[in-house]
Order: C-alpha cells, then structure tokens, then sequence
C-alpha cells in the first residue's frame, strides 16, 4: 500500500508549525516582562523602609536599589526573570529577610513571592491568548 503527500500541504503545516512557534515566543517574551514588573512591585510593596531621615546622602536604601531584568540561564538555556539588590544593597537582602540575633526578620522575599504566585497563571493566559487570538 503506498501513500502519496502533496507538498503543498507540507508546507502549509511547516508555515502552521513556525507561525506557532514566533507566537510562543513573542508570547513568553510578554509574560516574562509582564512577571519581572510584577515581581519588582510586589518585593517594592514589601520590602521595609527606614523610617526617618538618611544619616548621609550617599547612602542607598533597599528600596532606592531593586532591579528586575531578563537573564540568560547559564544551566538550562532560555531566559529567567531576576530580580534582586543592586550593587549597594544586593548583599544585605537575606539578613534583612532573615533577621539575625541583633534584627528581626521580615520575610518580604516571601511575602512578595505569595503576592505573584497567585497572578503567574492569569498573566500565562493573557499573554497567550494575546499571541494566539483565542
């Protein structure tokens, strides 16, 4: 038994196949933006500020120095979202999230985590539905 393919069927699936896969990446392109502006609000909603006046003037708060950015996963390949400390503040977040025996902690990085776990699947869909026009 033989079966005969026309190619011009082939191609419409081989066009079918690559339009999917620009709309799958154009749509985790907008998730991921959408997750790491999210995230970046959610720890700025959380995370403690000082109250009072700043003892020098070239001192950087916590809340002064959160950055949110795309990076390449050096392990898995793709792109994450990061968001973190700058490069005056980076190294103090887990003892203000933890506390030590002179600090209590606060757990913001929790706190902000629990706030965007809940709109991750919502922002999946939309950013889905945009691409592919469901």
């Amino acid at each position: 038994m033989s079966m005969g393919v026309r190619y011009s069927d082939s191609d419409k699936l081989e066009n079918f196949l690559d339009d999917t896969v620009l709309a799958t990446e154009a749509a985790k392109n907008k998730f991921l933006k959408k997750a790491a502006k999210d995230t970046k609000s959610a720890v700025l909603k959380h995370i403690p500020r000082t109250v009072g006046k700043r003892l020098h003037s070239r001192e950087v708060r916590l809340v002064d120095d959160v950055q949110a950015r795309l990076v390449k996963d050096k392990i898995f390949g793709g792109e994450r979202v990061r968001v973190r400390g700058g490069k005056h503040t980076g190294t103090l977040w887990h003892i203000v999230n933890n506390g030590t025996y002179r600090s209590k902690a606060t757990h913001f990085m929790d706190k902000a985590i629990a706030d965007v776990e809940a709109g991750l699947d919502a922002n999946l869909d939309i950013a889905l539905s945009d691409e592919f026009g469901r």
